[in-house]
C-alpha cells in the first residue's frame, strides 16, 4: 500500500509518517510539505491513502482535495486538523474526504482508520471481479496517468504496449499536426481558474473536429501557474494541409481574443512539411511546436506561429552601435536612442523568426555594456537596476514588446540621470563663463572664443548660454561693460573716450550710442548725475 503523509509542519510530519511506518512496515510512506507538492506526487505516484493538513500555505487541504477530484484521480484522503470545526469537518466530507482527524493524532484511531480503508479497497476490487492487472489498467485510464502517457508519446518515450491501453491510440499513431497552447496567468493578483482551462480544452476539441478527428489534452494544470494544452489532430484531408493552415491560424487567434481562456493565451503549430514523409514521427512534429509556440514571443505572429511559416533568418550582425546609443542618450530628449533600439532589434528579428534566446542575449549584453560605459557618470543605484534588468528582467520577457519595454525603460534611467548631471555640470560652467566675461570684459571677446575656452560648439555654446541664463553671451558682455562705465562714470575723473577704451570700446561712438541704449542716457547726461554719496538719488 502507498501512503502520503502532508504537512507543512516538519515535526508533525516526521511523527506522522514515523507513526504509519511503525504500523505497515510494508507500505511504501512518503511525505509531502505542502498541497502543491503533495500534488505533483499524488499524479506520478498515485498512493493508496493521503493523510493531510487542512492548513498549509500555497495549497491548502481543502483545495488539495478538489484539484484531485478536477483530475479525476481517486484515493482515499483523511484530513488532519488541529481545529475540532464542524464546518471543516463538514466541508471536507463534501470535498470527497474518507474522515476527518483531530490534532494531536491519537494512534488507535489512525490504526482503526487503516484497517477500515484496507477493508475498503478489498472490497471495491472483489465487487468489481477485478485482478490486479485490470485494476491497473483503470487506474491508466485517470486524466494524470492520461496526461503523463500522452507527454511520454510526445516525447518519443511510451512503449506501444502502454500506449495502446489509451482510448485514442489508433487516432494518435495518424497525426498530421500538433497544437500546442499555453496559457499564462492573467493577473497580478491570481493564476487561472480551473474552469478557464476546462473552456480551452472544448474550444480547441470544436476548432479540430472542422478539419478531422482529433484529440485534446493538458500536459498540466499546477494551481497558479497556468499551464499547456495539446491539441492532436488528424485531417480529414491531408493533402491540404497548407491550406488549412491559415484558418486554423485565424480561428486560434480568434479563441486568444475572445478572452474565455483568460490570461495571456498563445499557440505554436507543428505540421509536417509537404516535401516530408508521411511517418514523420510524433516528437519531431511536437519539437516543431514547441519551437513555433517560442516564437510567439515576437509580435509579427500575434500569439500564433506556425513550424511551415518559420523561416531560418539571415545571419546578420547586431546593428547597435554602443557609442552612438551613448551619444544619443546625453541628448534632451529620448527619441533618437529609442528610435536605435526599435530600428537594431526590428532587424535581428528577421520577421519573428530569429530565436528569442537570442533576441534576450543582445538585449542584456546591451544594457551591461551601456551599464559599464556609465559606471562613472550615472547614479550608483541606477547601474544595479540596469544588472537587475539584464539578469531577472529580461529572461523573463515573453514579447518582444514586453523586452523593448524593459531595455528602454532601463535606458530612460541612464538618461536622466546623465540629463541632471549634465546640466549640475553646465550650471557650474555658465558660472564660470560669465565670471571670465567679468574679468576679461576689457578685451576684444567674441562668441568663438569662450566657446572654445570651455570646450563646446560655438551654436551649441551660444544656445546653452541663452537656455541657462536668459540672456545672449554678447548681452553678459555688454552688463559688464556697461557697469564698469556707470562706476567710471560716477567718478567723474576720466574723459568719455577713456571710459570707452576702458570698458573695451575702440569706438567713442559707439560706445556712446551703446551707452544710451542700455541706461537712456547719454554718457555726459549720466556723468552729470550727482552721486547717491552727496545726497542725491541713486543713479539709474
Amino acid at each position: 500500500m502507498k501512503i502520503l503523509i502532508v504537512d507543512d509542519e516538519p515535526r508533525h510530519l516526521r511523527g506522522m509518517a514515523a507513526m504509519v511506518q511503525a504500523m505497515r512496515p510494508h507500505a511504501h510512506v512518503s511525505v509531502a510539505k505542502d498541497g502543491e507538492v503533495a500534488l505533483a506526487s499524488i499524479r506520478s505516484e498515485l498512493p493508496d491513502v493521503i493523510f493531510s493538513d487542512i492548513q498549509m500555505p500555497n495549497m491548502d487541504g481543502l483545495s488539495l482535495l478538489k484539484w484531485l477530484e478536477v483530475e479525476g484521480i481517486q484515493t482515499k484522503v483523511i484530513i488532519v486538523s488541529a481545529f475540532n470545526l464542524f464546518d471543516y469537518a463538514q466541508t471536507a466530507i463534501r470535498y470527497g474526504a474518507s474522515d476527518y482527524l483531530l490534532k494531536p493524532v491519537d494512534a488507535d484511531k489512525v490504526e482503526a482508520l487503516l484497517q477500515r480503508i484496507e477493508q475498503k479497497l478489498a472490497a471495491e476490487i472483489m465487487e468489481q471481479g477485478e485482478t490486479a492487472d485490470l485494476k491497473h489498467r483503470l487506474q491508466l485510464t485517470s486524466s494524470a496517468y492520461r496526461s503523463h502517457l500522452l507527454h511520454q508519446w510526445m516525447n518519443g518515450e511510451l512503449d506501444p504496449s502502454e500506449g495502446e491501453r489509451l482510448d485514442d491510440w489508433a487516432l494518435l499513431q495518424e497525426v498530421d499536426m500538433l497544437i500546442l497552447s499555453e496559457i499564462g496567468t492573467g493577473s497580478s493578483t491570481g493564476g487561472n481558474s480551473v474552469m478557464p482551462l476546462e473552456a480551452l480544452v472544448d474550444q480547441l476539441t470544436q476548432l479540430g473536429t472542422g478539419f478531422g478527428q482529433v484529440c485534446v489534452f493538458p500536459l498540466q494544470s499546477v494551481p497558479n501557474q497556468g499551464g499547456r494544452v495539446v491539441t492532436a489532430l488528424k485531417l480529414s484531408e491531408p493533402a491540404r494541409l497548407p491550406m488549412h493552415i491559415p484558418e486554423i491560424r485565424s480561428l486560434l487567434h480568434a479563441i486568444s481574443q475572445s478572452g474565455q481562456a483568460g490570461g495571456h493565451l498563445c499557440h505554436g503549430i507543428g505540421c509536417r512539411p509537404p516535401e516530408a514523409d508521411e511517418s514523420m514521427d510524433i516528437p519531431q512534429l511536437y519539437q516543431h511546436a514547441q519551437i513555433a509556440l517560442t516564437h510567439t514571443f515576437h509580435a509579427e505572429w500575434q500569439g500564433v506561429t506556425s513550424s511551415t511559416e518559420l523561416v531560418q533568418p539571415v545571419t546578420s550582425s547586431f546593428r547597435l552601435n554602443g557609442e552612438q546609443l551613448f551619444e544619443a542618450l546625453q541628448e534632451q530628449a529620448m527619441d533618437a536612442a529609442e528610435a536605435m533600439c526599435r530600428t537594431a532589434f526590428r532587424e535581428l528579428a528577421s520577421g519573428g523568426s530569429t530565436d528569442p534566446k537570442l533576441m534576450k542575449d543582445y538585449a542584456s549584453l546591451t544594457l551591461m555594456k551601456m551599464k559599464s560605459r556609465t559606471k562613472e557618470i550615472v547614479d550608483r543605484d541606477v547601474g544595479i537596476a540596469m544588472t537587475e534588468a539584464a539578469v531577472a528582467e529580461i529572461p523573463m520577457c515573453r514579447s518582444s514588446e514586453e523586452l523593448m519595454d524593459v531595455i528602454l525603460q532601463s535606458l530612460e534611467k541612464v538618461h536622466r540621470s546623465m540629463i541632471v548631471r549634465k546640466q549640475d555640470r553646465n550650471e557650474l560652467i555658465m558660472d564660470d563663463c560669465i565670471g571670465w566675461i567679468d574679468e576679461n570684459f576689457r578685451e576684444d571677446l567674441t562668441l568663438e572664443m569662450a566657446a572654445e575656452r570651455f570646450h563646446f560648439n560655438t551654436s551649441y555654446f551660444s544656445t546653452l548660454i541663452k537656455s541657462r541664463t536668459g540672456r545672449s553671451f554678447s548681452d553678459h558682455l555688454t552688463e559688464a561693460r556697461m557697469r564698469c562705465a556707470k562706476e567710471l562714470l560716477s567718478t567723474g575723473q576720466l574723459k568719455i573716450y577713456e571710459i570707452a577704451e576702458q570698458c573695451g570700446y575702440r569706438d567713442t561712438k559707439y560706445f556712446t550710442r551703446m551707452f544710451k541704449k542700455q541706461v537712456g542716457l547719454s554718457p555726459e547726461a549720466y556723468k552729470r548725475i550727482p552721486s547717491p554719496s552727496a545726497g542725491s538719488e541713486g543713479t539709474p
